[in-house]
């Protein structure tokens, strides 16, 4: 059974080379895919996250800088719960969330957007205010991306097997 998720443990996007630009990660490596409502992770504090990753960049080739190596980013999960974000003149009181994921790999997390205690997917639209004013989610989304950019750490880690 998978713990929840404490403040201080770290979590890391693996990065696929795509997501670079002249040696410069893109805010796209944050980026939903179609229909999903979080960003997968990983958590390096759980005892099979060396394999789970390694399995993974085994079967995606674009996450493999070298032979033997890969990237990540590293974000610490108290840092992306503490996200608040503005769109225009709007304050948006989304929630920034980490959460164990039931998958195959027991390592697998995700960093869900919430607005009003719903995931948060591109293409709603968001009410918000005494007068529902309406936002992209698209926008909201593209806010967290860019936080998110901010807050990592990139590194560069070796593959073991």
């Amino acid at each position: 059974m998978q713990q929840d998720i404490q403040n201080n443990e770290d979590v890391a996007r693996i990065l696929s080379n795509e997501w670079f630009d002249n040696g410069k990660l893109l805010h796209i490596a944050f980026r939903l895919r179609k229909g999903e409502t979080y960003i997968s992770v990983n958590r390096p504090a759980i005892s099979s996250y060396q394999s789970d990753v390694e399995d993974f960049i085994k079967n995606h080739c674009d996450y493999q800088l070298m032979p033997d190596t890969y990237r990540r980013a590293l974000l610490n999960v108290g840092k992306i719960r503490n996200i608040k974000v503005s769109v225009g003149d709007t304050s948006m009181f989304a929630d920034v969330e980490v959460e164990p994921r039931n998958a195959k790999t027991l390592s697998h997390a995700g960093i869900f957007t919430k607005f009003q205690n719903k995931n948060v997917k591109e293409g709603q639209i968001i009410k918000t205010g005494v007068a529902e004013k309406e936002i992209s989610a698209d926008t909201l989304l593209l806010e967290i991306r860019c936080l998110l950019l901010k807050l990592c750490k990139i590194e560069q880690c070796k593959i073991t097997k």
